[in-house]
């Protein structure tokens, strides 16, 4: 019976790093594109246009799109081989939650000039698959016995 446990922990675990892998990889693309997009317009205008706030967001949202990439390469990884599962898989997915957060937020406060599209790119790569794959490592971690364990005092 615990080997079911520990084969369903690695299927999830490998299905949500692939989703990692998918959405860091367009995230990087369109935030990247993004950037460009903006410093080229802050270039041909020479600086007219005010767009701080929206490179700043668009940043941030690319850092997390890089945190999602290796949170997700990391998943799929310990998937495969479940000795290599360290707190890297944790640290990576709270990082990109973390940056996802700050670039949504950022976003957000640019007001009514933020289209929906971008605000639900924003909240689904930068809020809801990164606390799908934190659920996903909890579970494997469970599955395979990884519990921390509490300090000696």
């Amino acid at each position: 019976m615990e080997k079911t446990n520990d084969r369903a922990g690695q299927s999830l675990l490998k299905a949500t790093g692939v989703i990692m892998l998918i959405f860091g990889i367009l995230g990087v693309l369109i935030y990247a594109l993004g950037l460009a997009v903006l410093g080229g317009a802050l270039y041909v205008t020479k600086g007219v246009f005010s767009v701080s706030q929206d490179l700043l967001g668009l940043g941030l949202l690319l850092a997390a799109s890089l945190a999602e990439l290796i949170a997700g390469a990391l998943g799929v990884r310990a998937a495969k081989k479940p000795a290599r599962a360290g707190a890297g898989l944790i640290v990576w997915g709270v990082l990109a939650l973390l940056l996802g957060l700050a670039g949504t937020g950022q976003l957000l406060l640019r007001g009514a000039s933020t289209p929906l599209w971008e605000l639900l790119l924003g909240l689904v790569l930068g809020l809801a698959v990164p606390l799908v794959y934190l659920g996903a490592v909890r579970a494997f971690r469970r599955s395979v016995g990884e519990t921390p364990q509490p300090k000696a005092p």
